[in-house]
């Protein structure tokens, strides 16, 4: 009997993310190719791998065993082939993660210094979200990634911190109070900023209400400036204005991480700086 990587890596991922439709977002799949994976998967074996649970999903006795076992073959599966494919002269291009609230404030400084690291062999670029990149870098697809929440990547390192503020539409930036409750626009969870955002509005003593979600920035900027409501974010976009009123004036510090292959950890020591450089100069443009 063989197993599929592919049904693999589908079981555990609804193990890491909760359920199924999570799962298919994490894997960049439909939830009933997820599903198809798993029955595929649950007939090899010859024992059920989930049990209903309301409408959620929870590990049989077996499932539990079978996780255990799955993930180091998988891991040793993923290992193998990485340093296939990563190996001699034809190792392929440096691949970097990065949020998408890097990309406009930050990214130009840092693949310059990356450029600089890694010489003739070439630099591809991947945005994402922070666990999607984490899983990608675990799967050995991915040279480094700069995220905002490591989850349970090991050995991270800390990079720096870029500054969030509350952006809106024009009109409900200037709302002086804002809005109660709160109209939030947010990334879909699981999210760090997202979680950051209820964080600090709880402590502020205001109610929020999501009225948009998305799962990519593109879709977070429209709702924005659509008026639909506010966004924590690192930099802002056309239509969108920065809150310089009431309680959601404030800014707010994010802590970057870098996540590094073993091979490439001389990176962090120039891409901290390169950070420093970058927020530096937008903190103070006059002095650039």
């Amino acid at each position: 009997m063989e197993l599929d990587p592919v049904h693999l890596r589908s079981f555990l991922a609804i193990i890491r993310y909760g359920g199924y439709h999570r799962a298919a977002e994490a894997l960049h799949l439909t939830q009933p190719a997820v599903s198809r994976h798993m029955r595929q998967l649950e007939a090899q074996l010859g024992q059920p791998l989930f049990a209903r649970r309301g409408r959620g999903v929870e590990l049989t006795p077996y499932g539990e065993r079978a996780a255990a076992e799955l993930a180091d073959v998988l891991a040793v599966h993923d290992r193998a082939l990485a340093r296939l494919q990563r190996s001699g002269a034809d190792a392929g291009p440096f691949v970097l993660g990065v949020i998408e609230n890097l990309v406009d404030p930050v990214l130009p400084d840092l693949l310059q210094v990356i450029r600089e690291e890694i010489g003739d062999r070439p630099l591809q670029l991947r945005v994402d979200r922070s666990y999607q990149l984490v899983e990608r870098l675990g799967r050995k697809e991915m040279d480094a990634a700069i995220v905002v929440d490591p989850h349970d990547a090991p050995d991270p390192i800390e990079l720096g911190a870029i500054t969030l503020r509350w952006w809106a539409s024009p009109a409900l930036a200037q709302a002086d109070p804002p809005p109660d409750p709160l109209p939030l626009v947010a990334y879909d969870p699981p999210c760090s900023l997202r979680d950051v955002a209820l964080e600090r509005l709880a402590e502020h003593d205001l109610e929020a209400t999501i009225v948009a979600e998305s799962p990519h920035l593109t879709g977070v900027h429209a709702a924005v400036r659509s008026g639909l409501g506010y966004a924590l974010l690192a930099a802002g976009g056309d239509g969108l204005r920065p809150v310089t009123t009431g309680p959601l004036a404030e800014t707010i510090p994010a802590r970057l991480w870098l996540l590094l292959a073993p091979e490439h950890r001389s990176l962090a020591a120039p891409l901290r700086a390169a950070l420093w450089r970058a927020t530096t100069r937008r903190a103070h443009p006059a002095a650039a």
